[in-house]
């Protein structure tokens, strides 16, 4: 894929990433990976058990094409921003914002590896 079209994409998922965070009480300049990221490992909640779900099912839906720990460096590459837990409610719609695009976005990006094997991630050599 082309340089301007590849990062054309990039830029429209993360928009709809970021709209997703809105929708569900996050701050809507902050992604829902980073969010996750956030307050699965760095703030203390009484919910991070739900956070650590969460993280775990993002995760493993970029794991292919991104590499480990994609929500923790997303919240690493976007620390400055604030993220918001939100009421119940907006927790539980995050949580079903993210099983019903991740599951099947999973299977987009496990398949995708393996019809083109040069796109999946790999570990940078120092």
């Amino acid at each position: 894929m082309r340089g301007a079209r590849k990062s054309w994409i990039i830029n429209v998922c993360i928009a709809i990433d970021q709209l997703g965070n809105a929708i569900a009480g996050g701050k809507p300049d902050a992604t829902i990976s980073a969010r996750c990221g956030y307050f699965s490992r760095v703030q203390e909640t009484t919910f991070r058990r739900y956070w650590r779900l969460l993280e775990w099912v993002i995760n493993f839906t970029f794991l292919p094409i991104d590499g480990p720990d994609h929500c923790f460096r997303c919240y690493l590459w976007d620390r400055a921003e604030k993220h918001e837990e939100g009421s119940d409610f907006m927790r539980a719609l995050l949580g079903v914002l993210v099983m019903l695009f991740c599951v099947p976005l999973s299977l987009v990006t496990w398949l995708f590896v393996l019809v083109f094997p040069s796109t999946r991630w790999r570990k940078e050599k120092n």
